[in-house]
C-alpha cells in the first residue's frame, strides 16, 4: 500500500497530476517489442499508475490516415492515453519526409506544450533538435529522457550492412548526439551500453533497463495451456524478417535437423515479412521447407505477448536464433512467462539469461550446436521456473519518473556582454543593404559594432547611399571599408581585420536580422561554449523583408556535422554565423577566390576538421532572401565544391569510415549485395520465389504469390494459413480469435462479441447476446419481423465458404427459420425485401422445428474476394410466435478456403 500511495499522489509542478509525453516514431501491434511497441506499451505504463500521458507519434513518410489515426486513438483512449499524431509543423514545408524534419517538429510541439517530462526513443534521432535548444539556451525544454534499443550504427553492423545513403549516416549522428546530452539515457542492455562505449560515446553513466512488454499478464494465455506432454512437436520461431534475427542460421540447423527431426514435428513462423540479403523471408522458408518432413505454419504478424500466448497454448518450444541481439526482450519474456525456450549465445540473450529458470544452456549461433540443442529441448522439454522479471522492470521504469536527472551542465556566463563585430560585405545592393541595416540598428543588444565593408561598388545609387550612412556610422563608432572589388571573401576578411569586437557575427547585405538574432547567437556561444554558432532562418523571396514571421518558412535544417556529410553538402550552416575571434587565428581566414560561393561551407568544414566546436542554433533568428540573380544560383556547381573537396582530403577525419561505406554500397552491384536474391536466378525451380521479391513484403500480391508456391511445393495447410491471415490482433485477441485447423478457422468469442444488431425492434428482454465458451450468438426473433446482426469484417479476404451450425434451445420454443449472408461491410440491408438480391450471397431461410438438434448453413463464394466481408446472421419466425422462450443459437461459425 505504501508503494500504492506513492504512485498516485501529484507530482507536477503545480500540485496536479504529472504530465508525461512519451514520443514514438510509428505504432504498430505487428512487430516485436525491440522494434516500436515500447513507447506505447511505456505510455500504458505511466497511464495506469495515475499520470497525465500523451503518446506522440512523430508519423514520417507514412503517415497514418484519418481512419488509422482515429482508430489507434481509440484504442489508447481506453488505456487513459492520449494519442496525438504529429505529422507536419507550421514552421516547416508540408511533410516530414526527412529525420531532420521530424526531429524540428518535435521541438516545435515541444515549445508549445507544458509536459513535466518527456520520454523520447534514441532511434531517428527525434530529441536531436530540443537537445540542441537546450544547449544553445535556445529553448528550456522539460527533462528529456531518452531510451535506446537498435541505434542506426549498431543496426548495420548487425545486419552485416553498409551506410548506403546520407540519411543513415545523419540519423547515427543524432542518435549520438542524443545520447550524450539527454538527461538521461537508458539502453535495453549493457551490451548495448559498451558497444556504445566501444565506438567512443560519452555515456558512461547511462543506465541500463530492459524493455520488456511493459503490460501486464504477459504469458498469460486467452485460453487454456496445451497439456504437459513428455516431449514437444512444435517450434515456433522468435526471429524477425532481418538478417540479424537469424532466420538463415535456423534454416541451416533445420536442414541438419531434418533425418532426425520427431514424427509430427511442426515448425511455426509469423509474419511480418521482410527481406533477407533480397531474398522474401517467406519465400526462404518455403524454399528451405522442401528438404523438410515435417509441418510449416507461417502465421499472420503478432506482438511478442501473442507469440508468448501462442507458445503457451501449443505446447511448443520457443526458438530465438538471433545472430545479434541488443535487448534479450525475447529470452526475458520467456523467463517472464515461464514458457520453455531455446536461444543463442549473442549479445543481450546471453546477458539476460537467467541459470535459476532451468532452461538448457544457451546455444551457440553455429547450425550444427544450433540444431543439437533443439533436438535435445523437443526430448525433454524444459520445465522452466517462472521469475517475475516484469515486476521488477515495470517498477524501474515508474522510479525513472521520480529519480531527478542529472542536472544540465550549467552555461558559461560571460563577466560583461562582449562587444560583437557584425561584418558585411556590400556591392551594388542598395536596397537591400537599406533593410539590412535598419535590422542591425533594431537589435536588443546593446553592444556590437557594423562594420560594412563595400566590396567595389560602382552603381551611382550605391555610392550615394554609402556617403549618406557615413556620418551616422562615425557617430556610433562603426565603420565602413571602401575597397576595390575582390569578391566575398576578400571583403569578409578585410572586415575582420577591421574588426574589434572578441565576437564576429557576418551578416549578408541582403539578408535581415530578426531585433533579438544577436541577443540569442551571444547566449548560445555562451551557454554552449561552441566556437561557431550558425542558426536557422526563415526563406523568403521578395525585394522587400516581410513583415509577420508567419509568412516565412524554415527549409534548411543544419545539423552542425557530421564531417563525412560535410564533404557532400553544408551540413553546418548558413555563412549568418558567430565566431570567436580566435578562430581565424587557429584555422586562417576565408578563401578569396574570385567568384567563389561557399565561403561559409568550406570555413566550416576546415574548422570542424580542425576539432573546433560549431553548434547551429535551432531556431530561426534571420530572413534570408533566395533571389535566382543571387552568388548561390549564378556560380557553377563544380567550383563550388572543388575547395571543399581540397580541403577534406588535406585532413583526416574519424568519420572517414562512413563515406568509405556509403561510397562502396552505392557502388556496388545489387546482385552482390541482395547475394540470396541473385542466387534464385541460375536454378529454373527457384524462379517462382525471384519473382517473389520483387514485391512489396507484405502485400496482398506477396501473400497470394507465397501461398501459390507453398501449394505448389506440396504445403497446402501453409497456403490455406497463408489465405486465411486476418488483421493482425495482440495479447488476449490473438489468443482467442482464431482455431485453426488445417484450411478451416472457427471464429471464437473474440470475434463473435463485436456482433451488432442490424434490426431495431422494441423488446423487453435482448434481442441480441453473445456466449462465452462456445456458446455462440443467441438472435431473439420478432413478431414485427427478421432479427439481424453483422459481424462487420470477420470473413477474411481470400476465403471461399462459411458454415454456421444452428440450434434452437428451448423444448417449448415455435418453429424458427435462420439465414446466413456474406455482405459487403457498407451494405444497407432492407429486410422487407429480398435479402438475396441486396448480399453477396444468401444461404436461403433454413426452418429448424425440432428442439436440441444442430443443423448446418452453408454460403460459399463463387470466386474469392480480395476485401474482408462482414457475416451476417439473421432469425424470423417460422410461424405464428407461442409466446415461450426463443431460444434462437448460432452455436459455431466456421471458415474454409477450400
Amino acid at each position: 500500500m505504501a508503494v500504492e500511495s506513492k504512485l498516485n499522489k501529484p507530482l507536477g509542478p503545480d500540485g496536479g497530476r504529472r504530465r508525461i509525453c512519451v514520443v514514438t516514431q510509428a505504432i504498430r501491434r505487428d512487430a516485436d517489442i525491440d522494434d516500436t511497441t515500447a513507447p506505447g506499451e511505456l505510455a500504458r505504463l505511466f497511464a495506469e499508475n495515475g499520470d497525465d500521458v500523451t503518446l506522440l507519434w512523430v508519423a514520417g513518410r507514412d503517415a497514418p490516415s484519418t481512419d488509422e489515426a482515429a482508430a489507434h486513438r481509440a484504442e489508447f483512449e481506453a488505456a487513459s492515453v492520449k494519442l496525438e499524431v504529429l505529422d507536419r509543423s507550421d514552421q516547416l514545408l508540408p511533410s516530414l519526409t526527412t529525420p531532420e524534419s521530424r526531429s524540428a517538429a518535435l521541438l516545435h510541439y515541444l515549445e508549445r506544450s507544458n509536459h513535466d517530462l518527456v520520454y523520447a526513443p534514441l532511434e531517428g534521432g527525434l530529441a536531436y533538435y530540443t537537445l540542441l535548444a537546450a544547449e544553445t539556451a535556445a529553448f528550456a525544454p522539460p527533462p528529456i529522457i531518452v531510451f535506446a534499443h537498435a541505434p542506426e550504427e549498431w543496426v548495420h553492423e548487425a545486419d552485416k550492412a553498409l551506410m548506403e545513403s546520407i540519411e543513415a549516416i545523419a540519423i547515427a549522428y543524432m542518435e549520438r548526439y542524443c545520447a550524450e546530452m539527454a538527461d538521461r539515457t537508458i539502453c535495453a542492455s549493457a551490451t548495448l551500453r559498451r558497444w556504445m562505449l566501444s565506438k567512443g560515446w560519452k555515456v558512461r553513466k547511462a543506465a541500463v533497463m530492459p524493455m520488456l512488454p511493459l503490460s501486464a499478464g504477459i504469458g498469460r494465455a486467452g485460453a487454456q495451456p496445451a497439456p504437459r506432454r513428455e516431449n514437444a512437436r512444435e517450434l515456433a520461431v522468435f526471429s524477425g524478417a532481418r538478417f540479424r534475427d537469424g532466420l538463415t542460421l535456423l534454416c541451416d540447423a533445420l536442414d541438419l535437423l531434418a533425418p532426425s527431426a520427431p514424427a509430427g514435428l511442426t515448425v511455426t513462423a509469423f509474419a511480418p515479412f521482410g527481406k533477407i540479403m533480397g531474398e522474401h523471408s517467406g519465400g526462404l522458408l518455403v524454399r528451405r521447407a522442401e528438404k523438410w518432413p515435417f509441418k510449416l505454419k507461417l502465421l499472420p504478424a503478432a506482438d511478442l505477448n501473442a507469440k508468448l500466448d501462442y507458445v503457451e497454448r501449443h505446447g511448443a518450444l520457443a526458438v530465438i536464433p538471433s545472430l545479434a541481439a541488443s535487448t534479450g526482450a525475447a529470452v526475458a519474456a520467456c523467463i517472464a512467462a515461464g514458457l520453455p525456450f531455446l536461444a543463442t549465445n549473442v549479445g543481450a540473450n546471453a546477458e539476460t539469461w537467467d541459470a535459476e529458470t532451468r532452461q538448457p544452456q544457451l546455444a551457440e549461433p553455429e547450425a550444427g550446436q544450433l540444431a543439437r540443442s533443439v533436438l535435445a529441448a523437443l526430448d525433454e522439454p524444459p520445465r522452466p521456473r517462472r521469475i517475475d522479471m516484469l515486476g521488477r522492470c515495470r517498477q524501474a521504469w515508474l522510479d525513472t519518473r521520480d529519480a531527478s536527472p542529472p542536472a544540465r551542465k550549467k552555461r558559461r556566463q560571460a563577466p560583461t556582454s562582449p562587444l560583437v563585430s557584425i561584418v558585411m560585405a556590400h556591392r551594388n545592393r542598395p536596397l537591400f543593404l537599406k533593410q539590412a541595416i535598419a535590422a542591425i540598428e533594431a537589435q536588443t543588444y546593446d553592444r556590437l559594432e557594423l562594420v560594412l565593408v563595400d566590396d567595389g561598388s560602382d552603381q551611382d545609387e550605391a555610392r550615394r547611399l554609402l556617403d549618406a550612412l557615413a556620418p551616422t556610422f562615425r557617430q556610433r563608432g562603426w565603420r565602413i571599408l571602401r575597397r576595390p572589388h575582390k569578391h566575398l571573401g576578400a571583403a569578409r576578411n578585410a572586415g575582420v581585420r577591421a574588426a574589434r569586437g572578441e565576437l564576429i557575427l557576418f551578416v549578408d547585405d541582403d539578408n535581415a536580422l530578426f531585433p533579438e538574432a544577436v541577443d540569442h547567437f551571444v547566449r548560445a556561444m555562451a551557454a554552449s561554449g561552441a566556437d561557431i554558432c550558425t542558426a536557422f532562418q526563415l526563406i523568403f523571396y521578395e525585394d522587400f523583408v516581410p513583415a509577420d514571421r508567419a509568412d516565412g518558412l524554415i527549409q534548411y535544417l543544419p545539423l552542425g556535422g557530421p564531417d563525412a556529410l560535410g564533404l557532400i553538402h553544408n551540413v553546418y550552416g548558413d555563412a549568418n554565423a558567430m565566431m570567436r575571434r580566435g578562430v581565424f587565428s587557429q584555422i586562417g581566414f576565408l578563401t578569396e577566390e574570385p567568384g567563389y560561393a561557399m565561403h561559409d561551407w568550406e570555413f566550416f568544414a576546415r574548422a570542424s576538421l580542425a576539432g573546433l566546436k560549431i553548434r547551429p542554433i535551432p531556431k530561426p533568428l534571420y530572413w534570408y532572401r533566395s533571389k535566382p540573380d543571387g552568388m548561390f544560383r549564378t556560380s557553377n556547381w563544380y567550383d563550388n565544391r572543388r575547395p571543399v573537396i581540397e580541403t577534406f582530403g588535406s585532413h583526416r577525419f574519424d568519420d572517414a569510415r562512413s563515406l568509405y561505406q556509403l561510397a562502396i554500397a552505392q557502388n556496388t552491384a545489387r546482385s552482390e549485395i541482395d547475394s540470396a536474391r541473385e542466387n534464385l536466378r541460375y536454378i529454373p525451380a527457384y524462379r517462382k520465389y525471384l519473382e517473389l521479391c520483387d514485391l512489396e513484403p507484405n502485400s496482398d500480391a506477396a501473400v497470394e504469390r507465397l501461398a501459390a508456391i507453398a501449394s505448389s511445393t506440396g504445403r497446402p495447410d501453409t497456403a490455406a494459413i497463408l489465405l486465411e491471415r486476418a488483421p493482425a490482433k495482440t495479447g488476449e485477441d490473438a489468443a482467442e480469435e482464431v482455431e485453426w485447423a488445417g484450411g478451416s478457422r472457427s471464429l471464437a468469442y473474440q470475434a463473435l462479441k463485436s456482433a451488432r444488431l442490424l434490426t431495431s425492434r422494441v423488446s423487453d428482454l435482448p434481442l441480441l447476446l453473445v456466449a462465452r465458451d462456445g456458446g455462440g450468438i443467441f438472435l431473439r426473433p420478432h413478431a414485427e419481423g427478421s432479427v439481424a446482426a453483422s459481424l462487420d469484417h470477420q470473413f477474411p479476404p481470400f476465403f471461399r465458404r462459411l458454415e454456421a451450425t444452428v440450434e434452437v434451445a428451448h423444448a417449448d420454443a415455435p418453429a424458427i427459420d435462420f439465414g446466413l449472408a456474406l455482405a459487403r461491410p457498407d451494405q444497407i440491408i432492407d429486410w422487407q425485401r429480398d435479402t438475396a438480391a441486396q448480399t453477396i450471397v444468401f444461404s436461403g431461410w433454413t426452418t429448424v422445428r425440432d428442439k436440441f438438434a444442430r443443423h448446418t448453413l452453408t454460403v460459399a463464394l463463387r470466386a474469392r474476394r480480395k476485401m474482408p466481408l462482414s457475416i451476417v446472421v439473421a432469425v424470423r419466425f417460422a410461424g405464428m410466435p407461442n409466446g415461450f422462450p426463443t431460444n434462437a443459437f448460432f452455436r459455431k461459425l466456421m471458415l474454409f478456403s477450400d
